[in-house]
């Protein structure tokens, strides 16, 4: 039969196609190119201290690539990767010996990046990019961005956005409490500064805002010579501080420093000026090896009045130097000379000193157009340099003062044309109750990035919003010039998003935000449902590093809707100073228990995510008990104002108190 052979040289003749057609998928695969990739040498520093066999990881997507740190502390890593992850984000670590509870961090930013910074050569060093030296410093802010972002840094977004939340102060002292720990250990854990056992090493330690906060509170009390050492060698160190490593940027720039509340223009030709709260002066800079040095950098900050005299004081920025650069948000050190000086004959001697303040520095680059901050035809508490509100018939013999930092405005109009606002003042009567003022305006845009508002007044208010963010929130910078001369601000412009309180969600534990460097400072109200409410505050005034019953203080008062929505507190207080609970809300003023102070929350916003509460807030102080100390107003039965002011605010609205009430008394 046929069919066997037939079969034979089918299957022969199958096997030969198959090998043929694999033989050419294994041609075609070896012709196939190579994915290319891409090198770089990054070359850098580490801060060892006394430690010895440290080297450093980096970490690029899945792939680490290691280095030894010889006996000055420099190291050198060569990395290759697939072209495709070029956008991945480069993060370096110094490992120490296992027993050691150092661990240092820093974030260098994505590959394609580094590349650009690292030049023809493909070799990346300080002078291009300060974050290959791993340090305290670096260890700080990568910390401080874990923190913001909830979570490890992995992409250039998250840096980016992370960075808009900087508050270079809080890293500087943790950069100071780092070096501190690393360089004296036994020193610290000998001082009760050990790291906590819920904590691996530092760094974790210093992810966690709230405990490392406590850390740095403790060592600045019990350490405080050494903790100010500590900072000051930390500038001196060229390794750490000293130029502006990105040598693309321009330091000829306008920077806004929201927490010292200034504006610094630096301008090519060598000449600047500052703009604060209550003065601006100009002056001369010029760039050094460190940084910049200023000459006649003479700003008045404040002015305190005492009876008949007045007191200003001053800081001279003497030098400034980069923490961290960017094109955008940055933190810079800040090297001044502080003095007061009186107007009281007496005290005309200079007692001049020396200080350091970090600040984070929002470049021109961060401004935020303003029809994307802005709408028309909107309700908005907008901020402004604090300005004497209006007290209408204030009772003889009292001189009430009430301070406004936000007045209410509207705008209609075009925006590339420009329009009216309408303006409301808010003011006060002698007895307390509140009034207000229209005044009118004209607003024109200046390159979409400033709003520039001219009042029937004669006032000019210039409005620039930043793409920084505070406490979630955008701020804004305002720089008001009339009679009295330039002032600046810095805060948020509230939208009014809400119409009023909603009864039946009023109830609750609201608290004020708590501060990086007063950890154990801590106040709320306690809004409860039969109408009663509790203020509650305790502070560690000794500053010995712990809460007792002695520094806490509970006051009890009521609290009711107004008419028009906003929540009314009210707390009271005997003539002779002691707290108390009134038989009504409105007890006579010159009975035994009367009004002390009045808050009333104008809610305008609320982040559901987090619990934040915005508000534009009134507080008003009362001076009932001076009904038995002017004559004539033993039989006044009104109010007597005494003071107020009037500003923009938040809280967080939490389940539960922030700490236990404490007990114990001091010894």
């Amino acid at each position: 039969m046929m069919y066997p052979k037939f079969l034979s040289n089918f299957l022969i003749i199958g096997c030969l196609l198959l090998l043929s057609a694999c033989s050419s998928d294994d041609k075609d695969k070896n012709n196939e190119l190579p994915e290319k990739t891409v090198s770089l040498t990054i070359e850098g520093y580490v801060e060892t201290t006394s430690f010895t066999n440290a080297e450093v990881r980096l970490q690029v997507a899945d792939t680490e690539f290691y280095g030894e740190v010889d006996t000055l502390g420099n190291y050198s890593i060569d990395i290759e990767i697939p072209e495709s992850q070029i956008d991945s984000f480069v993060r370096a670590e110094a490992i120490f010996p296992a027993e050691s509870s150092i661990r240092f961090v820093s974030l260098l930013g994505s590959v394609r990046t580094l590349l650009e910074k690292s030049g023809e050569d493909g070799v990346l060093v300080q002078e291009e990019k300060n974050e290959v030296n791993i340090t305290s410093i670096s260890t700080a802010f990568s910390a401080h961005l874990k923190s913001i972002n909830a979570g490890e840094i992995k992409t250039e977004s998250e840096l980016t956005l992370s960075l808009k939340s900087l508050d270079a102060s809080v890293v500087f002292d943790m950069a100071a409490f780092i070096s501190l720990y690393s360089s004296n250990e036994s020193l610290m854990e000998g001082s009760g500064l050990s790291i906590p056992n819920a904590y691996r090493d530092i760094y974790e330690l210093a992810a966690n805002k709230s405990a490392v906060s406590i850390s740095v509170y403790n060592a600045k009390e019990r350490l405080a010579d050494l903790f100010d050492k500590a900072q000051s060698s930390l500038i001196e160190s060229i390794k750490l501080f000293g130029y502006l490593s990105n040598s693309d940027l321009q330091i000829a720039d306008t920077y806004y420093l929201p927490y010292l509340k200034m504006r610094l223009t630096l301008r090519p030709d060598g000449t600047g000026e500052i703009d604060g709260e209550v003065d601006n002066t100009s002056f001369t800079w010029s760039k050094n090896d460190n940084g910049i040095t200023f000459k006649d950098a003479d700003l008045i900050r404040h002015i305190s009045f005492f009876g008949p005299y007045s007191e200003e004081s001053h800081i001279v920025i003497k030098d400034l130097v980069w923490m961290i650069d960017s094109d955008a948000i940055l933190s810079v050190i800040l090297q001044v000379e502080e003095y007061d000086v009186s107007s009281e004959p007496i005290n005309s001697d200079l007692d001049i000193k020396s200080n350091i303040y970090a600040e984070t520095a929002i470049r021109s680059s961060s401004i935020i157009k303003v029809p994307d901050s802005v709408k028309l035809e909107q309700e908005y508490s907008m901020p402004i340099p604090v300005m004497p509100g209006e007290v209408i018939n204030p009772v003889d013999g009292i001189s009430p003062r009430l301070s406004v930092r936000v007045l209410d405005m509207s705008f209609s109009g075009e925006f590339e044309t420009g329009g009216m606002v309408n303006i409301s003042i808010p003011g006060v009567e002698g007895d307390g109750r509140k009034t207000s003022t229209n005044m009118s305006g004209v607003w024109r845009l200046e390159d979409d990035k400033k709003i520039i508002i001219d009042t029937s007044a004669g006032s000019k208010f210039t409005y620039v919003f930043l793409d920084y963010m505070y406490k979630g929130k955008n701020l804004t910078f305002v720089l008001e010039e009339s009679e009295k001369g330039r002032l600046i601000d810095f805060d948020t412009v509230l939208a009014k998003d809400l119409d009023s309180w909603k009864e039946n969600t009023v109830e609750g534990i609201y608290q004020f935000s708590s501060y990086f460097a007063q950890p154990l400072d801590y106040a709320w109200f306690e809004v409860n449902f039969d109408g009663t409410v509790k203020r509650i505050t305790i502070f560690d005034w000794d500053s010995d590093g712990e809460l007792v019953s002695d520094e806490l203080d509970v006051y009890s008062g009521l609290w009711k809707l107004s008419d028009d929505g906003n929540l009314i507190i009210r707390f009271y207080r005997r003539m002779n100073g002691d707290s108390c609970m009134p038989s009504d809300w409105d007890p006579l003023s010159n009975t035994d228990c009367s009004l002390v102070s009045e808050r009333e929350w104008n809610l305008s916003q609320v982040s559901k995510e987090e619990q934040l509460f915005w508000i534009r807030k009134e507080l008003k102080f009362f001076s009932n008990e001076k009904h038995d100390e002017i004559p004539g107003l033993s039989d006044l039965t009104n109010n007597i104002f005494g003071g107020g002011h009037i500003y923009n605010s938040f809280m967080y609205k939490v389940s539960e108190r922030p700490i236990v009430l404490p007990s114990v008394q001091k010894n």
